[in-house]
């Protein structure tokens, strides 16, 4: 979990809000919710994912009031590919997902052959119940290329893809790992 939060730059100091402070309100914050059950109404956590990010962001917000700061982002990540944000440009209803879908392949030429993370980041709406590692699963199931470059190529088409929800796919992170090159989309 990470929060980032405004305020004018102290001179003495050169931060914005102390630190030390911050790490104990994550610390304090981490406990509270590990002791905390949130559910989603379906299979997807999505909802889940909505009421962390919400509990976080209201008690984050009061500490922030109380050192004339304001919270401008937050951030969960998991090591398995999958993770959730919140930035004070979109409405707090709002937050986006990533999930990472790894691909071997592109093995028409051996010498091409690679492996490539690519990570889906979506717009989710309020009240969606989507899976969206699904949703990722869906676009890769039937994508077919030859090497990095067609990859790229037909992953941009589903870029600004909407769902019925109202969720759409905002950005498409592409990572060939085999050459060390990354792309957004």
């Amino acid at each position: 979990m990470a929060a980032g939060f405004s305020k004018e730059i102290n001179p003495l100091s050169g931060m914005s809000v102390n630190l030390v402070l911050v790490d104990q309100w994550l610390s304090e914050l981490k406990k509270d919710l590990e002791q905390t059950v949130f559910t989603s109404e379906s299979d997807s956590l999505s909802h889940a994912f909505a009421e962390i990010l919400a509990v976080t962001r209201l008690n984050l917000t009061g500490h922030a009031v109380d050192e004339d700061a304001e919270l401008i982002s937050l951030d969960f990540r998991e090591e398995r590919g999958w993770g959730f944000s919140w930035n004070h440009l979109q409405s707090p209803v709002e937050m986006m997902v990533k999930h990472s879908h790894y691909l071997e392949g592109f093995l028409a030429a051996p010498e091409d052959a690679s492996l490539c993370k690519v990570e889906f980041v979506w717009l989710r709406t309020q009240d969606c119940e989507t899976d969206f590692a699904h949703e990722g699963f869906k676009i890769l199931k039937n994508l077919v290329a030859k090497n990095f470059e067609e990859l790229q190529a037909k992953l941009a088409l589903h870029k600004g893809g909407e769902l019925d929800s109202g969720s759409f796919l905002a950005e498409i992170n592409l990572h060939n790992l085999s050459k060390e090159y990354k792309i957004t989309l």
